[in-house]
């Protein structure tokens, strides 16, 4: 009955699609040609449940748009860094799957079931017999797994989600899960491949980052042309206070985002180029070495105040900092090229605050979570402690934004920032 069905659905929706199927197959032609579909090898259902594993489980190709700029397939299509621009599409709304209904109609998969894994799974990390039963049914392309999770999760909890739909599969149970797909769909994550003892639990929502993504288009752009008599002031201000460059360049840590390694996914991250208004005299090495310091001492405790030990004391004079670069400070309009940084992609409006590369080498590993978002001009931490603070309070905070993060939080930040401005809070 389940056969019968998945080949009559798969049918269908492939005559319904194929307009769409043209369309993609003519768009990934056109932008990077041939080939158009890649195969990667998958294993399957196992056809002897009590022998060996990999000698009696079935392997096939699993059908896909191509989506890189060139086919290999040892790289997970999820975790390639060579994605095209149409390859970000399909991926983004999984339309690069769509090829997967033809290993429906051969048989391959099902419909519905546990989702087909890669053969390097079984080797790098043995799977414990609890789960083995997960082979025991034709993998599909819809499952418990995918529509239940509320973020990337791990390899223990999808094989969990698995044995659950095995155990209690029924007509009802799948009909239950199609009635859940549009729902996972919205809070589908980027990147949907496990990480070896992974504690990573970021939650991707494409619809959210879709809309935050143009929201930071349109506003930044609309603040830099609002803004641009008081950019070209304070860059001719700037350039006779004293010599040097007018705009500040520093490498600061971005989003960690998934690569490959060997043949595993491992967290890595990302670095950009961030702009603000020169607040210093040049002495660019002196002035890096001189931070970096602060930060160690900063993140050992060093900084906080007798009476209060979550109070950080910052220098009230520092040297460094020339006469316009204190007023550029107090009133943050040394980071207003930093919408350059949010056009480019290289920072949103709102997100945890853009640290200098070297500051993440004394992080500790839950320190990192804070990087789970795409950084920001301002943030939760900012509004909140507006740079007082220690380390562990701002790691605290920006784990919270990367948790609860949504176009209203992040309306919510925008407005809350411009008190904080004014009051000038904090800004040394």
């Amino acid at each position: 009955m389940k056969r019968l069905s998945d080949l009559i659905i798969a049918s269908a929706i492939l005559i319904l699609l194929s307009p769409l199927l043209l369309l993609i197959t003519f768009l990934v032609w056109m932008e990077s040609g041939l080939p158009i579909y890649v195969r990667e090898t998958r294993y399957g259902k196992r056809t002897c449940p009590d022998g060996d594993l990999k000698a009696s489980i079935q392997k096939f190709d699993l059908f896909h748009f191509r989506t890189a700029a060139d086919a290999d397939p040892n790289v997970p299509r999820l975790l390639d860094q060579r994605i095209t621009r149409v390859g970000y599409l399909l991926q983004k709304f999984s339309l690069d799957s769509l090829p997967e209904f033809v290993n429906v109609l051969r048989g391959d998969m099902s419909l519905i079931g546990p989702r087909p894994i890669r053969p390097e799974t079984l080797d790098d990390v043995p799977i414990p017999d609890l789960y083995l039963a997960r082979f025991d049914m034709r993998p599909g392309i819809l499952g418990w797994w995918q529509v239940t999770r509320g973020d990337i999760g791990t390899r223990t909890a999808m094989f969990e989600a698995d044995l659950y739909y095995i155990r209690n599969y029924s007509f009802r149970l799948d009909m239950k899960i199609l009635l859940l797909l549009i729902g996972s769909l919205g809070r589908r994550a980027n990147h949907q491949h496990w990480v070896p003892q992974s504690l990573v639990k970021v939650r991707e929502n494409p619809l959210y980052n879709l809309i935050k993504r143009q929201m930071d288009i349109f506003l930044s752009l609309f603040a830099l042309i609002l803004v641009s008599p008081v950019l070209l002031i304070v860059a001719l201000i700037v350039r006779l206070d004293s010599p040097g460059p007018v705009i500040y360049r520093q490498n600061r840590a971005g989003r960690r985002i998934f690569v490959l390694s060997g043949q595993a996914p491992i967290l890595v991250t990302t670095q950009f180029t961030m702009y603000k208004f020169r607040t210093m005299y040049h002495n660019p090495q002196a002035n890096d070495q001189a931070h970096k310091q602060w930060v160690q001492n900063w993140a050992s405790g060093a900084l906080t105040d007798g009476s209060d030990k979550e109070k950080v004391v910052k220098p009230k004079h520092d040297p460094r900092v020339t006469r316009v670069g204190r007023i550029l400070r107090a009133t943050s309009l040394d980071e207003l090229p930093q919408l350059l940084n949010v056009l480019k992609g290289d920072m949103s409006l709102v997100g945890p605050r853009p640290v200098p590369v070297y500051e993440t080498e004394v992080y500790q590993s839950e320190h990192y979570q804070r990087l789970d978002a795409v950084p920001g001009i301002t943030g939760w931490w900012q509004i909140n402690l507006r740079g007082r603070g220690t380390l562990d309070q701002m790691v605290e905070l920006d784990v919270e934004y990367v948790k609860r993060k949504s176009i209203w939080m992040d309306l919510k930040i925008l407005f809350l920032t411009v008190p904080a401005v004014l009051v000038g809070r904090g800004a040394k």
